[in-house]
């Protein structure tokens, strides 16, 4: 008997084959025939409306709910089929076309056990979560138009509060703040997010008085399904957020914040100076370029010179020093910094995550990637949906070696993060190394669709631009990779992270004078983390060459 036996009231059958919607699995007679998690799933709702035409925006909205992905993705995800059905575009026996519009499934579909239940589990598999939305960068209506860092602040806040809560969706502020100031419609940002609603907003500072004005507003309608303004004090901003993210639950998800979530939401309380340089800091932290990362240590010095008490500042200074450690030299006084500041931190809000992802970078740093992965651990544990507990944790995991561990990291980062595609394609880079191609492709397709989606919005995104040239040489686009390579150096030509990419690039190429001249700039202008150039692959072919070997005698 077929192992598979045991399912018949969720499987229905076509042709030859068998499937379980719910689980992804197909069938030929006792054989069964492996599929990627994406293409089951357009399996999935191809078949639960067969015989109707399925459009592509309907199975994007299904199958990425969370990200904007190119027809390209769905396109392989329709070769997939076909070459594992034996389908021909041109004769379809399972798989039509209809062109501009959509797909449709014309073999004949009939349930193996009771029809209801098995329609119900295809439309359990293909239903898309609903409590999902996206808070943009907040509006400045202050008199001198200078509190970006508080309308920024103000969101990012919001966006990590309401990540924490149970049963809803948050798109990251990398994916939000993209569209600052386009002039897109709700309904378009929100297809794009991924999003059911968009939370809005305004500040005005005058003095010693905040006005923020707030609007939650429905994408598919376009109507407000809420909207409130907060005449207060300027120290009463961290009450104002708590109101905001308190009513937002409770319309989106139904229910009120359980007693947990009602303390993730609270933040360590603050001088709502030291408050105020903490936000600038945090500003100017992801840009993570030299400059950048030396204002940001400037902001949090303030913050907590200011406030000798208050922990996130501490966690933003230390993460500030281990990134310029980590990228621009390696310098000894980032390092005992970093290491400084994430011990002050940590002690004075054990519970905050994200001092304990802040003490997990500075270990690492140190090379400690014992103590390291206890201290993600430790974040992981209070606050499941944070992204940098998965991602930096991976980061260290990688560079000390455990790369199964990194791979598995980086791909919950990307499942946490959905629209992230760093997360995404270094997984696949560790899934590679670990000699698991199937899912290394996978990852590496999503990686890439996710990249093409963030240059649309931002053509100059440094990161895109120099991470991905190396995936799409892995995809067979050797010219797209060499294309995206060389506006990367045109724009960034001293960037630590286009240099270091690039190289691999040129490594991986066979091009190994190229290779190692961009590495001896890297080196020579920034320093670089000798570990995780060991454990790449990418570099492989370069490990017998004395300039390579001398470029690593050098890296502390």
């Amino acid at each position: 008997m077929p192992e598979h036996s045991a399912a018949m009231s969720r499987r229905v059958e076509f042709g030859r084959f068998q499937f379980d919607p719910e689980a992804g699995r197909l069938w030929a007679g006792d054989m069964e025939l492996r599929l990627t998690p994406k293409a089951a799933a357009v399996l999935a709702l191809l078949v639960a409306h067969a015989d109707e035409q399925v459009s592509k925006e309907a199975l994007f909205a299904s199958v990425w709910p969370d990200s904007v992905v190119t027809g390209d993705v769905l396109t392989t995800c329709i070769a997939e089929l076909r070459r594992v059905l034996d389908d021909d575009a041109r004769r379809p026996r399972f798989i039509e076309t209809r062109h501009r519009r959509g797909y449709r499934f014309v073999a004949a579909v009939s349930p193996v056990g009771d029809d209801s239940t098995t329609r119900a589990a295809i439309q359990a598999a293909t239903t898309p979560t609903d409590a999902a939305m996206a808070v943009l960068p907040f509006a400045d209506l202050s008199p001198e138009r200078d509190q970006g860092y508080l309308c920024d602040g103000l969101a990012d806040e919001l966006i990590n509060a309401l990540s924490q809560v149970e049963g809803l969706r948050v798109a990251s502020r990398t994916a939000s703040f993209q569209f600052r100031a386009t002039g897109a419609d709700v309904q378009t940002v929100g297809r794009r997010l991924g999003a059911g609603a968009l939370l809005e907003g305004s500040v005005r500072k005058s003095g010693t008085r905040l006005r923020v004005t707030v609007q939650l507003t429905d994408v598919a309608t376009g109507y407000h399904r809420w909207s409130r303004r907060f005449d207060r004090a300027v120290d009463d901003v961290f009450v104002i957020q708590e109101e905001i993210a308190e009513s937002i639950v409770l319309l989106l998800r139904g229910t009120g914040l359980s007693p947990r979530e009602q303390d993730s939401l609270r933040r360590p309380a603050a001088n709502v100076e030291a408050y105020e340089y903490y936000l600038r800091g945090r500003q100017l932290l992801p840009r993570q370029t030299f400059e950048d990362l030396t204002q940001s240590v400037r902001m949090f010095e303030q913050a907590v010179g200011i406030d000798e008490k208050y922990a996130p500042a501490f966690a933003g200074l230390a993460m500030a020093h281990a990134a310029l450690h980590e990228w621009f030299g390696s310098k000894d006084a980032d390092r005992t910094a970093a290491e400084r500041a994430s011990e002050r931190g940590l002690a004075l809000a054990p519970q905050l995550a994200e001092a304990h992802v802040a003490r997990g970078c500075a270990l690492t740093q140190s090379r400690n990637y014992v103590e390291a992965a206890s201290s993600f651990e430790a974040a992981v544990g209070l606050n499941a949906n944070l992204f940098e507990a998965y991602y930096f944790y991976a980061r260290s995991s990688f560079a000390g070696g455990e790369i199964g561990r990194s791979a598995e990291l980086f791909r919950k980062a990307a499942t946490v993060r959905r629209e992230d595609f760093q997360s995404a394609l270094l997984a696949s880079q560790a899934l590679r190394a670990c000699g698991r191609d199937d899912e290394a492709h996978e990852l590496r397709v999503e990686g890439i669709a996710r990249a093409e989606r963030a240059l649309e919005l931002n053509p100059a995104d440094p990161r895109a631009l120099s991470l991905v040239p190396g995936y799409l040489l892995d995809e067979g686009q050797m010219a797209r990779a060499v294309e995206w390579a060389e506006r990367a150096l045109t724009l960034y030509p001293d960037d630590m992270s286009t240099l270091i990419n690039i190289a691999c690039l040129n490594a991986r190429l066979g091009r190994k004078e190229a290779a190692l001249d961009l590495l001896e700039r890297a080196v020579t202008v920034h320093g670089a983390q000798r570990d995780w150039i060991e454990q790449d692959r990418d570099y492989d072919s370069l490990r017998d060459e004395p300039r390579f070997q001398l470029l690593l005698a050098q890296l502390k």
